[in-house]
């Protein structure tokens, strides 16, 4: 019996998707983090990297997507090759947070998130009104409020985004509300982005870990 036992084990982790976890960044608690993503996503074999070298790697594309968790990084022409490749063919990416303030001397990057950062005030409590909420990700969401920095974008590089969620930072000097989860095709591939996440405590947030749980189901088409 304990024969069999460990042999359903070792097929079910088997069995198990793959998501590589991009970490990188001076703000970020690697291991703390790393230790977070295992646990909301515990139904999918997660391994990190903090370095972009996994990107020329054949073994990258044995995953079946990828999270990036960034604040910054550079990468090589064929490592940017590789992820678009990966993306466009089905793989999807999922994006948080210093995602969108990565790799700034990339545009086909941001072509495929959607938006690129260009700024944000200093970190405090703002309301994050729902707009889509028969997609499945925020599906019968409510609106709520989140403690974070305001991140604003440029998006005329990306194409037409799919807005699920928008911010209101009580600005008086730019009042406008801020796209701030999003989704949008890339050839084959699904990419969801969300703007919250700059302290590694945000991932204690039932909200925001149900947010990951659903862009992870979704992006790999485990959630219609």
């Amino acid at each position: 019996m304990k024969i069999i036992k460990l042999v359903c084990i070792l097929f079910y982790d088997m069995a198990k998707k793959k998501i590589l976890l991009y970490l990188g960044g001076r703000y970020t608690a690697i291991e703390r983090t790393y230790q977070y993503f295992q646990d909301i996503l515990e139904d999918y074999q997660i391994d990190k990297y903090e370095n972009v070298e996994i990107f020329d790697e054949n073994t990258f594309f044995e995953y079946d997507t990828t999270i990036f968790f960034s604040q910054e990084g550079d990468l090589s022409h064929s490592q940017e090759i590789n992820l678009l490749e990966f993306i466009s063919s089905g793989k999807g990416f999922i994006g948080l947070h210093g995602a969108s303030a990565s790799f700034k001397a990339h545009p086909k990057y941001f072509e495929m998130l959607g938006g690129k950062f260009i700024g944000h005030k200093k970190i405090g409590s703002f309301n994050i009104k729902i707009i889509d909420k028969n997609h499945p990700i925020t599906k019968d969401f409510a609106d709520f409020s989140f403690d974070d920095e305001p991140y604003r974008h440029d998006f005329s590089m990306g194409g037409r985004i799919h807005i699920l969620a928008e911010a209101d930072y009580n600005d008086k000097e730019d009042p406008n509300l801020e796209p701030i989860i999003w989704v949008k095709n890339f050839g084959q591939g699904k990419v969801f982005f969300c703007a919250l996440g700059h302290r590694t405590r945000s991932l204690k947030s039932v909200i925001f870990r149900t947010i990951i749980k659903r862009a992870a189901k979704w992006v790999l088409r485990d959630l219609n």
